[in-house]
Formats: structure tokens, C-alpha cells, sequence
């Protein structure tokens, strides 16, 4: 409950005319008025009957707040002391509450003259103004300068019993969390949040609540959102944050507005960092697992602003995430189980995260922040300034759509220009076109009178403002310096070039004041933000008004970061941070060659001094966002079409960094229109080396998105590219390709050909190294594995894996011990399908497959992690582990479904189906015989079984489904096998092993 005290104001409605004479006043608007500041300051609540909702009963909802306020407010008149209601209803209680001895204070203010009949109800009490004057009765000065002493007076009343409402109440000791950071999160310029009680409710139930895990904040630009968590923070710090062990904040707007310059790779490192996680691996997806892991059992609270940047817009996949480490981050924190001790991620965003709808109505639930009440819209009006009836100020609100940051930015507008009369809000336009963000137009009406009445005439501000519309997060005051110094860039910094530091602060504090621009950060107290939405549009309007001074200023801006940057011979990803952002200014200003060569190539990605590349950023700090972020700016659209104004051996380079980048985020459908350009560039440009490869790129990335005839077409394209070329590597690798496409297609005979050939031109190449190795042995291995080539398998696996111990190559030494893995799994199996003795294969098969993924990760491979889980959910399966399967299995999922990789898909829901079926008939073959086994399992009930049923033939359904529209005709024994069991045509103790 509030400490705050309630005040009730009791008045008569014919003293409160809907639409005034000249010589008549409103007192009820005059009285709020000069109450309005105290409320703003949260002094005290204010409480009138207007403030009842539609539909309410008059009666108990009146009584309800008479029984319940600290202060009764009696506007004394004719009128109200000729009401049957207020004297013998409101009066009658507030007078039994004073005789029960509750603690009300009855405050009687005189408006206009009165018989004494009336006044006989209050003459016990003080009246004011003094002397029992009527205000109406003193000139208009006198007349506010009572009033005003009259609100200090009740303000005075309202501190008093704020105090002894906080001694009385029973002191809770609560221990400080052990850190707090959140200097990340946005300033926003609410003194009082009006309108979201019911959102601030349901975070404090949240985060009391054992079951939630994660509560997203959902609405327009402008909304409020960031404001809501800002007051809600203010309300737990005053309470130690309740049990909180460490409060962390982060906002991805102050990482970037636009799509092409946002990572959550910084964020990752710097949560790494302040949770004390130490975590060896470039893996987004470990590193937001291990985030998740510690959220989900220590009472951590994580705020994470402005996620939209790294979700997809406008499209099929409207809502997901793009980012593989947050998005792994969410949905294993969603997922994780109730605890007592555990953490809570808030996070506001324009859309709802697609990526963790699943568990919507459990743990993650989704508080949609929809526009301000009438009521609410009217007191933020107040509360900034302006001035008019109810009814006006109601009006004004919705025709602003309740929409808090045009409100804001309205009473701001007509406080400047307009003596804050709401009656002039006509000066705005009624309607602003924005055919992508419609919500936006309230606050792009507002922003547009604010810059032709308001900024035209005040050259400075207008400056001011400009240079904010230049970048996409803070502007730090190391750049601010830089665009003011000379020579003045032409249409922008004239006004404030010989501007002195008190002049420019004057500014700057002028712009904070109408909320053009954020209040100050205590961390950054020179850096100037503005809300997204008001930093885009001055930036638009510059661009659009002065594309000169555009390309001028973010050229400076360019230079001004190359030059003073020094990130030395091993960077951080932080240290590299403004390089990043050099780019997206040189690119901005047009240099897109010189910041390819000098920013990108030579120092985030390392040019070697006899000409080659390190890409130290992607295989030294695992940044792949940060990467893709900066590749995209030389793109006219990302990630199809380059800019022209690159040569044409580097158009194709950015377009294959592009698809690279984007396959190791697991977003391979997007890969392909990258792979394709550059394909056709190579071929263009007859560089048939480049050609081979990228032809090979595609047809990788074709067979993780389950285009396999068209994989399997542009596999036979880069051999002949290849073949021209006449580099014996890239005849080799292209041919492992097309008989890799030929197998998954189910055209065994020609595949294992075509693998055999390719390990005669390897024996020749590299003698040393007479058998197919890494990727490509894995994938022979795979076919021989599936014509039943058990001990062949081991045999080559063992050697295979000597040869990448030996070079200490991470990758390779996953996929040789993975398939090691599976070739011990397979003797075991056929061990007791034929009665023998398992052995030690069992448990030497599950130390293999927990090594195999943690290399995978390890080595960042995101679209190979899925072979090592797919097994070790099989091997768990068969040894009675089910709950680590499924989870095995919903990581496959994570990591396939947003590419798609449908092939990966096709194998989960097989496996998926193996589970169910295995656990209708409690079919653990290896349980009791490995190491650590599980509980053996029991069989279920036959409602528990028909259950189980039901999943597998759904999950059949959808591999069938997969099967044919991929042609992914590899699985179609499998498949059949498992449609018989479903049939009762065979058991399922009965199929051959499969792994």
C-alpha cells in the first residue's frame, strides 16, 4: 500500500460548466491546477469522480474513496451546499470518520459567496482563503496567489501524514543486492509515471512470482515501456531491491537503432563479465546458455531495453530472433524449471519474441503496454503544463492516441508556443503519413510543429539536434567535439562553431527541458540521446533537407574514429567497438571502398603482412553479429545487392562474408541470396577459383535449408568450375559436395562412388593423410555407417582423430570423436540384437558424445552441433535417459528451426518419434549396462500410452512431410520402419539399430 496520502476533492458539477462564459471559472480546473505540482512530485494522490471508470457504480465506488483518503478537499459554494449528496453522503462520512478518531483531514476552500445556511455545515473549520473570503471575491492576482498558498498549505498537511503513515508501518530489513548495474538503461523524463498501475502490479508479481522467468513488455515506440521499467526500479530501489543479488541493466538501443548496427555479442560479454561466468568459448549459444543457467538459480534480476533491433520486422519470421547467443539465452531461461532462488529477465520491445511463444502462458508471459486512459493522457498533460477543462484535455489525449511520448512531446510544444492552451493544439497537423510505422505518426506530428514553429527561428537547438539524428545510439562527446570544430561543415555546425561551452550547455539544457532530448546520464553526463523515434527524424530530415552536410558529417565523424582509435595487437571486442562504428559512418558518408579497406579488412578482420586474412574478429573473439552488423552497410539491400561504388572482386568478397556469416548464425535461408550474388559475380568476373567455391557454399547452404535438387545442381555446377580452375583442392572439395547432396537425395550407389574416387585424388594430394578427413570424413563415415560399415567406421574414426589430435584442429577432433561415438554406439547395439556381451563400447560411446558436442560448441560450429545432439539424444535414448533426450532434442530445434534446417528438422521429429515409441514399451537396451545408468524405466498407462501414440505419429507426420518436399530420400527406410511399429505391423525392440 502507498504511503502517499489520498486527497479527495468534493465539488458540485454546476460549478465546473463544460464550456465557460468569459466571466465564469472552472474551480475545479483552477483548484487542480495549482494542486498539480505536489502530485507530479509524488507528494500526494489525487482522487475526483471523473476519475471513476465507465460503468462504475456511483455509490460504493464514492464511498469506497471517502473511507479510504487522508485529506477531504470540500470546494464550499451554493451549489455544493444546496447538494442533498455531498452533505448528507460525503460530508456524513468524512464527519463519522472524524468521530471514529481515523486520521482525515476535512480542508474547506471558499469559492463564492455562500448564504450562512450553507455555511453552518463547516463553520467548525478553518476556511480559506482567511477571513472566509470567497476566492471569486479578489482580483485575479490575489485571487492565485491564495490559491497557491493554499496548496502549500495542503502539501504541508499531505508531508505530515506521508511521515507518520511511514513510522507506523512495520520496518522490513531487507539486504542490498551485491551490485547494480544498470547505467546502460535509457534516461527517460517522466518525474511521475500516471496510468500504469496495473503494469507496475504485474511486474512486482513477477518477479515475487517462483514461476516466471521472463516478462516482455510489448508496444509501439513510445509507449511508455522504457519509462514503466524505469519507475518500477525506482519503486524496488527504495525497497533494497527485494532479495535481488545483483540488478544488471542493458539496452540494444543504446547499441544501435537500426538493423544493420546491432549485436547482442557486447551485451553477452558484458553479462559474462559482471555474473562472474567464466566460460571458454566463441559460441553465442554457450555463452547465453551459461547467462540463462546462472539466471535460473540465483535471484538475479536482468533488464534488457529495445530488443526489437535484433528481431526480424516486416516478414514471415516477424518477431524472431536473429541472434543465436540471446535467443539461446531466452528460451533455456523459459525453459528452465520453478525455483525459489531464481532471476528474472524484463524486456520491452515492439514485437513479441516468436522464439519463446511456446511457453507464453507458463513462464515467460507477455504484458502488452497498450496506449494511456483518458484519464491518464489528462494528468500527463497537467502534470507538463498544460492547461484546459477536462474535457479538452481528454480530447487532446485521444486525438494523440494515448500515446505518451506525443503527449510528452505535445504539452511540451504548446508550453513553448502556445502558453500551454490545449486549444491550440490545432497548430498540429491532424494526420503524418508513416505507411511502415504507423503507430509513430503522434509523435512525428508533434516533432514536425516542433521543428517548423519552434526550431526554424533558434539555429543553435536545430544544430543540436541534427548532430543527435546523426547517430544511432549515444553521442558521445568525443564526437560531438569533433563535428563543432572547424572548418564549420556547411548547412549544419555554421551556428555553433565559435559557440563557448556555457552557450552550448544553455542549449543543450533548453532541449532537455521540451524533451527533444533524453535527460542527462549520470554515467555519460556530456554525451547527448534522444528517444529512437526523435533521433530518426531529425536524422531523416537532415538527409533528406542537406544531403551535402549529411555526407560531411558522418565522413567526420568516420575520420575522427579511424584516427583516434587505437585498439592495439590484440583487441577486445570492446576495444573494437568504435572501428564498428566507423564503418557505419563511413559508409553513410559514401566511402564505402575506403571503409571496407582500411576499417573493415586491414583492422577488424587483420590483413596479414604477405597479403592474406586473419579474420581475427569472427575466429579470435567469436564476433559474427558484430561482424554481419558491419558487412551489412555495404549492402543497397541485405545481404542481395552490394553498393556499386565497390570493385567487383570485393562486391563479391562482402556478399560471401555476408553468407558466412550469416550460415554461422544458424540464418541460412537468409545465406542464399548472399551465395547467389556472389556466385554470379565470379562467374562474371570468369574467376573460376572464387566461382568454385561459392558454388560450393551455395550447395552447402541449399542442403541445410533441404533444397537438396537444386543442392545437388549447383554441387555438379562447382565441379566444372573447379575442374577449370585447376586447383586440385577445390576438385576434391567440390566433389565431396555433390557426393554428400547425391547421398542425402538417397542415391547411395553414386554417392559412395563418388567418395571413393575423392579418397584416390586425397591419397595423391596428401599421402600422408591417405583417408578422407574433417568434414569430409565425417560425411563418408556417414554413409558407411548407413550401409552398416560398423568396425570400417571405428577403424577410420580412430585414425582420423589421431591425425587432428595431432594439429590440435578443434573442429575436426569433434567430428572424428563423434564419429567414433557412433560407431561404438552401433557394436554395442548389434552386440545385443545378435545376444553377446555389450562390453565397454556403451559407456566409452556416451564420454565420446558429451566430448563431441562440447567440441562442436567449442569450435563455434553452429550448423554442425545438431549431428553431435542428434546422436547423443539417440544413445541417451537407448540407455533410459529420456528427460536429457528431450532436452537434447528441444536444443536441435533451437537451433535449426530459425534457419530452417530442415534436414535437422526431418531428423528431430524421427528421433522424437523413437522416443515416444521407446517409452510405450519401456525399451532401454543399454540401461544397467553403461555406466551411471538411469532409473530403469517403467512402462506407462494406457492413457499415458495412447499419449505417446499420438506424438509419434505426429512427429512421423511431419517427417514424412519433410521427406518428400526435400527429397530427402536417405530416410526413407527409417520412416517406413517407423510407420510399421505405429501400425502394430512390427515392435519397435525389433528394428535394426540406427545411429
Amino acid at each position: 500500500m502507498s504511503d502517499k496520502p489520498i486527497i479527495f476533492i468534493s465539488y458540485s458539477h454546476k460549478d465546473e460548466p463544460e464550456h465557460p462564459r468569459d466571466d465564469e471559472i472552472q474551480w475545479l480546473s483552477f483548484v487542480r491546477t495549482y494542486l498539480q505540482p505536489a502530485i507530479k512530485h509524488g507528494i500526494f494522490d489525487l482522487w475526483v469522480d471523473r476519475q471513476m471508470p465507465g460503468g462504475a457504480d456511483w455509490d460504493p465506488e464514492i464511498e469506497e474513496k471517502l473511507r479510504e483518503c487522508d485529506i477531504f478537499v470540500l470546494l464550499v459554494s451554493a451549489n455544493s451546499m444546496a447538494s442533498d449528496y455531498i452533505i448528507d453522503k460525503e460530508l456524513a462520512i468524512v464527519r463519522e470518520r472524524q468521530k471514529n478518531k481515523e486520521v482525515v483531514h476535512f480542508y474547506p476552500l471558499l469559492l463564492t459567496p455562500t448564504p450562512e445556511a450553507g455555511l453552518e455545515k463547516v463553520k467548525d473549520k478553518n476556511l480559506r482563503p482567511r477571513d472566509a473570503k470567497p476566492f471569486s471575491s479578489f482580483s485575479y492576482h490575489d485571487r492565485l496567489q491564495h490559491m497557491a498558498d493554499a496548496a502549500n498549505e495542503i502539501g504541508k498537511i499531505a508531508n505530515d501524514l506521508a511521515k507518520r503513515k511511514v513510522a507506523a508501518r512495520p520496518t522490513v530489513s531487507r539486504t542490498p543486492p551485491g551490485y547494480v548495474h544498470i547505467n546502460g538503461l535509457p534516461e527517460t523524463a517522466y518525474e511521475r509515471l500516471v496510468g500504469r498501475e496495473t503494469e507496475l502490479k504485474r511486474l512486482d508479481d513477477a518477479w515475487a512470482d517462483r514461476n516466471t522467468n521472463i516478462l516482455s513488455l510489448i508496444a509501439e515506440g513510445g509507449a511508455g515501456k522504457s519509462a514503466l521499467v524505469n519507475e518500477w526500479l525506482k519503486r524496488i530501489q527504495a525497497d533494497s531491491y527485494r532479495g535481488a543479488e545483483a540488478v544488471l541493466g542493458w539496452s540494444f538501443y543504446s547499441q544501435g537503432s537500426k538493423e544493420r548496427a546491432t549485436s547482442a555479442e557486447p551485451f553477452l560479454n558484458w553479462a559474462l563479465d559482471k555474473l562472474g561466468i567464466k566460460i571458454e568459448t566463441m559460441s553465442a549459444s554457450a555463452k547465453g546458455e551459461a547467462i540463462a543457467e546462472a539466471l535460473a538459480r540465483r535471484r538475479v534480476l536482468l533488464l534488457l531495453d529495445g530488443v526489437e533491433p535484433l528481431q526480424h520486422g516486416l516478414d514471415k519470421q516477424q518477431g524472431e530472433l536473429k541472434d543465436l547467443g540471446l535467443r539461446a539465452l531466452l528460451r533455456r531461461l523459459a525453459s528452465a524449471p520453478p525455483a525459489e532462488a531464481h532471476g528474472l529477465a524484463v524486456l520491452t520491445s515492439r514485437l513479441p519474441i516468436k522464439d519463446i511463444a511456446r511457453w507464453n502462458d507458463g513462464a515467460a508471459p507477455v504484458l502488452d503496454v497498450g496506449e494511456l486512459s483518458a484519464e491518464a493522457g489528462t494528468a500527463l498533460l497537467r502534470d507538463n503544463g498544460v492547461w484546459g477543462t477536462d474535457k479538452e484535455l481528454e480530447a487532446a489525449a485521444g486525438a494523440f492516441g494515448g500515446h505518451p511520448l506525443a503527449l510528452g512531446l505535445l504539452a511540451s510544444f504548446l508550453k513553448e508556443t502556445q502558453t500551454g492552451d490545449v486549444r491550440r493544439r490545432d497548430h498540429i497537423r491532424e494526420f503524418f503519413a508513416d505507411s511502415e510505422n504507423p503507430g509513430h505518426d503522434h509523435a512525428q506530428r508533434v516533432m514536425e510543429s516542433y521543428e517548423n514553429e519552434w526550431l526554424t527561428g533558434q539555429p543553435v537547438p536545430r544544430s543540436i539536434m541534427f548532430f543527435v539524428g546523426l547517430f544511432d545510439r549515444p553521442a558521445s562527446t568525443d564526437c560531438l567535439r569533433a563535428l563543432r570544430q572547424k572548418p564549420a561543415i556547411a548547412g549544419l555546425s555554421d551556428a555553433i562553431l565559435d559557440l563557448d561551452d556555457t552557450d552550448w550547455q544553455r542549449a543543450v539544457t533548453r532541449l532537455r527541458d521540451v524533451r527533444l532530448l533524453a535527460p542527462q546520464d549520470p554515467s555519460t553526463p556530456e554525451a547527448l540521446d534522444a528517444h529512437p523515434l526523435v533521433r530518426e527524424w531529425f536524422g531523416q530530415h537532415l538527409q533528406q533537407r542537406s544531403p551535402a552536410a549529411w555526407r560531411a558529417a558522418h565522413g567526420r565523424l568516420f575520420e575522427h574514429l579511424r584516427d583516434t582509435t587505437s585498439e592495439g595487437k590484440t583487441p577486445t571486442l570492446e576495444d573494437l567497438g568504435p572501428l564498428y562504428q566507423a564503418i557505419a559512418h563511413g559508409c553513410r558518408a559514401g566511402r564505402h571502398q575506403e571503409a571496407l579497406d582500411a576499417i573493415y579488412r586491414d583492422r577488424i578482420c587483420r590483413k596479414r603482412s604477405e597479403g592474406g586474412i586473419e579474420y581475427y574478429s569472427f575466429f579470435k573473439l567469436g564476433a559474427v553479429g558484430s561482424d554481419l552488423a558491419a558487412i551489412s552497410w555495404f549492402f543497397e539491400k541485405p545481404y542481395e545487392t552490394p553498393v556499386v561504388n565497390l570493385t567487383p572482386k570485393q562486391r563479391s568478397w562482402v556478399s560471401s562474408e555476408a553468407a558466412f556469416a550469416l550460415r554461422a548464425q544458424g540464418r541460412i535461408a537468409e545465406a542464399l541470396p548472399a551465395e547467389r550474388a556472389a556466385l554470379q559475380m565470379d562467374v562474371e568476373a570468369k574467376d573460376w577459383v572464387n566461382a568454385a567455391v561459392s558454388s560450393s557454399n551455395l550447395c552447402e547452404a541449399e542442403m541445410l535449408v533441404g533444397e537438396l535438387a537444386a543442392a545437388a545442381a549447383a554441387a555438379e555446377k562447382s565441379v566444372a568450375f573447379a575442374d577449370k580452375s585447376g586447383k586440385e583442392f577445390q576438385m576434391l572439395a567440390t566433389r565431396m559436395a555433390h557426393a554428400t547432396a547425391l547421398h542425402l537425395l538417397g542415391q547411395r550407389e553414386q554417392a559412395e562412388r563418388l567418395f571413393d574416387s575423392g579418397e584416390q585424388r586425397q591419397k595423391k594430394r596428401q599421402s600422408d593423410y591417405p583417408l578422407l578427413y574433417s568434414i569430409n570424413g565425417y560425411r563418408y563415415c556417414d554413409l558407411l555407417l548407413a550401409r552398416g560399415a560398423i568396425v570400417a567406421t571405428r577403424d577410420r574414426a580412430s585414425q582420423t582423430l589421431k591425425w587432428s589430435t595431432q594439429e590440435r584442429f578443434i573442429r575436426d577432433i569433434a567430428f572424428d570423436t563423434l564419429m567414433l561415438g557412433r560407431a561404438h554406439l552401433g557394436m554395442v547395439l548389434e552386440a545385443l540384437t545378435r545376444g553377446q556381451s555389450a562390453g565397454a563400447e556403451g559407456s566409452l560411446a556416451g564420454i565420446e558424445f558429451d566430448r563431441a558436442v562440447d567440441g562442436l560448441r567449442e569450435a563455434g560450429s553452429g550448423e554442425h552441433i545438431p549431428h553431435g545432439l542428434l546422436a547423443r539424444a539417440a544413445f541417451r535414448r537407448n540407455s533410459g535417459g529420456w528427460e536429457n533426450a528431450t532436452r537434447d532434442l528441444d536444443e536441435v530445434e533451437e537451433i535449426a528451426q530459425p534457419g530452417p534446417m530442415r534436414l535437422f528438422l526431418c531428423d528431430m521429429a524421427l528421433e522424437q518419434a523413437r522416443l515416444a515409441l521407446a517409452r510405450i514399451d519401456a525399451y532401454a537396451p543399454l540401461n544397467g549396462l553403461i555406466d551411471d545408468s538411469p532409473p530403469k524405466p517403467e512402462r506407462p498407462n494406457e492413457a499415458e500410452s495412447k499419449s505417446l501414440k499420438d506424438a509419434a505419429a505426429k512427429q512421423l507426420a511431419i517427417a514424412a512431410d519433410y521427406v518428400k518436399t526435400c527429397g530427402y530420400h536417405r530416410r526413407d527406410e527409417e520412416l517406413a520402419e517407423l510407420q510399421a511399429v505405429l501400425r502394430g505391423e512390427r515392435t519397435f525392440a525389433s528394428l535394426p539399430p540406427r545411429v
